[in-house]
C-alpha cells in the first residue's frame, strides 16, 4: 500500500489526521479555551465546551497526545527501512540528513513569524481579550527584542533547546531531532547483533527509570517493526482485527487524559492515586496503542489511506508548523472584524471554516516549495559531501 512518493500510505494518513487534530486543539485554545481550563467563567457555550473537555471525546483535540503519535510514528518510520534491508547505510544517510530535513521548514516558519510580528500583523492580543484566552493566545508574539530572538532561535534555540517563541508547535522540534538521533544511534550500535530486541528493552527501561519519557515514545516506535514482522506469523486475521479494535479503543481513552491534569469531572477522577501517579505515561502508551492498531489491521490501514488522509499526510509537517501563525494573524483579524456585527459563536464558526480554507492550500504550497525541496536538498548534501567520505562498515 505504497503512495506515489514511496511512503507508507496509512502511516502518512495517521500523521495527517494527527496534524489536523493539533490544529483543532490550538483553535480551541484560542476561541474556546474553557474546554482546556474547565473554567466556566471563560465559557462561550453555556459550559458545553467544559463538558466536552471533561469527556472522553476530548481526545479529538488533545494536542499533547497527537504529538506523541508523531514521536511514535517517527521511531517506526525512521527505523522501518533498516529493519527491512539491514542496510547500515540507511542509518548513516538518515542521521546525516535529519538536521537539514527538519531545519529548512522550521527556519522558514520562524522567519515568516518574525516578518508577521515586525509588520504588526498578529492580532492575537486584542482577540484574546474577547475570547478569554489571554493566558495562551494573548501571551504569544509579545516578547521584546525580536531581532535578537530571531538569530538565537535560528542558530540553536529551536533545534537544540525547543524554543517556541515564534511558533508554539516548535517546542516539540528538539525532542523530534534528539529522538531521531536516538533511533539511528541505537540501530547503529546494535547493527547485526542477535539480541537487538533485548537491548531495546534495556534502553526502554533505562529511559523509563531516568524519566526520559519522551525518548520512550521513539523506542515504542522502533518496537513496531517487530509487531509488523510477526503479525502474520503469530496472529491469524480474526485475532489481529479484534486486537486492533481493542488497542484503538484503549488508545482513545488514554489519549483523552487532560494534559493539564485537571481530572475533576472526568473519567479519570474515579481512578486510584496509585494509577494516576503514572499519568505521564497515558499519552505515550495511548499513542503506541493507536499506531499499533493500524499496524495490525489492514481494514484500518485502508480506511486511513483514503485520499483525504493521504493529502493531509503530504502536507502534515507544513500544516503543523503554519497553523499557529495563521490563527494568530488571519483568524484573529477576521474574528475581530466579524465580532463587531455578529454573535460570538457565529463569528467563530465562520472564522473556523476560513481558517481551514486558508491553512490547507498554504500548507500545500509550503510542502511543495519548501518542505519537499528541503528534503531533496538534504539528500543532495549527503550524496555530495557526506556519503563520499563515509567509511564502509564490515558486516
Amino acid at each position: 500500500m505504497q503512495s506515489t512518493t514511496g511512503k507508507i500510505s496509512y502511516l502518512e494518513g495517521i500523521r495527517g489526521l494527527a496534524a489536523l487534530l493539533v490544529l483543532f486543539h490550538h483553535f480551541g485554545l484560542a476561541f474556546y479555551s474553557a474546554y482546556f481550563t474547565h473554567n466556566l467563567d471563560a465559557s462561550h457555550l453555556n459550559g458545553l465546551e467544559v463538558h466536552y473537555g471533561q469527556s472522553l471525546f476530548s481526545v479529538f483535540s488533545n494536542g499533547n497526545f497527537c504529538v506523541y503519535v508523531f514521536f511514535v510514528l517517527s521511531g517506526f518510520v525512521l527505523s522501518r527501512k533498516y529493519f527491512q534491508t539491514n542496510a547500515f547505510s540507511a542509518l548513516i544517510s538518515g542521521a546525516q540528513r535529519r538536521f537539514i530535513r527538519l531545519y529548512i521548514p522550521i527556519a522558514v516558519t520562524v522567519i515568516l513569524a518574525f516578518i508577521l510580528m515586525q509588520s504588526g500583523l498578529f492580532y492575537n492580543v486584542p482577540a484574546s481579550s474577547i475570547t478569554h484566552s489571554e493566558w495562551w493566545l494573548g501571551s504569544m508574539w509579545t516578547f521584546p527584542d525580536a531581532v535578537s530572538k530571531l538569530f538565537s532561535t535560528l542558530i540553536y534555540g529551536t533545534m537544540f533547546m525547543g524554543d517556541s517563541s515564534f511558533d508554539t508547535t516548535l517546542s516539540s522540534m528538539s525532542i523530534e531531532f534528539y529522538g531521531s538521533l536516538l533511533v539511528f544511534a541505537f540501530l547503529a550500535l546494535t547493527h547485526n547483533t542477535r539480541n537487538k530486541f533485548s537491548m531495546l528493552i534495556l534502553l526502554f527501561l533505562y529511559c523509563a527509570v531516568t524519566a526520559h519519557l519522551n525518548s520512550t515514545s521513539f523506542i515504542f516506535g522502533i518496537s513496531l517493526n517487530y509487531i509488523e514482522q510477526q503479525r502474520h506469523v503469530a496472529l491469524n486475521k480474526s485475532i489481529s482485527n479484534i486486537l486492533s479494535v481493542v488497542l484503538l479503543f484503549v488508545a482513545l481513552i488514554l489519549g483523552s487524559f487532560p494534559t493539564n491534569g485537571l481530572i475533576d469531572g472526568t473519567f479519570y477522577e474515579h481512578m486510584s492515586g496509585e494509577i494516576l501517579a503514572y499519568s505521564g505515561w497515558f499519552h505515550i502508551i495511548g499513542a503506541f496503542f493507536l499506531v499499533s492498531s493500524f499496524v495490525l489491521s489492514p481494514i484500518l490501514q485502508r480506511l486511513i489511506s483514503l485520499r483525504v488522509f493521504r493529502f493531509l499526510g503530504y502536507i502534515s509537517f507544513a500544516l503543523y508548523l503554519l497553523h499557529p501563525l495563521i490563527i494568530g494573524s488571519f483568524s484573529c483579524y477576521v474574528f475581530l472584524k466579524l465580532s463587531e456585527s455578529m454573535a460570538y459563536n457565529s463569528a467563530v464558526a465562520v472564522v473556523f471554516l476560513l481558517t481551514i480554507a486558508i491553512c490547507l492550500p498554504l500548507s500545500w504550497l509550503m510542502t511543495k516549495y519548501i518542505d519537499v525541496p528541503g528534503t531533496a536538498f538534504s539528500k543532495y548534501v549527503y550524496e555530495r559531501f557526506a556519503k563520499a567520505a563515509s567509511i564502509p562498515v564490515n558486516k
